[in-house]
């Protein structure tokens, strides 16, 4: 946002990374109604949200996009030329989506 105010673009240095980004509010919710429920005794349990599962990269104009309708700046994007990958290529949580059960605008 800082770089978006200043009419600069923002660059993005992990693009070609696929990871699953959460809304905090949505992430939030999710853990609560998680913790407030009872297990059954003994029982194991897990919880990983799951909702934006993309490349940094296409995560990034999602975020463009609603950050550009909000301020009303063209809010430019950069991309790095991504050649060293010392974390996996891809991170995703599961079951897609269906641990939160509320649409895609409630997390902007």
């Amino acid at each position: 946002m800082r770089c978006w105010l200043k009419r600069e673009a923002a660059r993005v240095q992990t693009p070609r990374y696929v990871r699953d980004n959460v809304p905090v509010s949505l992430l939030a919710r999710a853990y609560a109604t998680f913790v407030a429920a009872s297990p059954q005794p003994g029982a194991t349990r897990r919880l990983n949200p799951s909702f934006y599962p993309e490349s940094q990269g296409a995560f990034a104009h999602r975020v463009k996009w609603e950050a550009a309708a909000r301020l009303g700046l063209p809010c430019a994007l950069e991309f790095a030329d991504q050649t060293e990958f010392p974390e996996p290529l891809a991170h995703r949580n599961r079951p897609p989506r269906t641990a939160l059960s509320c649409g895609a605008g409630s997390g902007w």
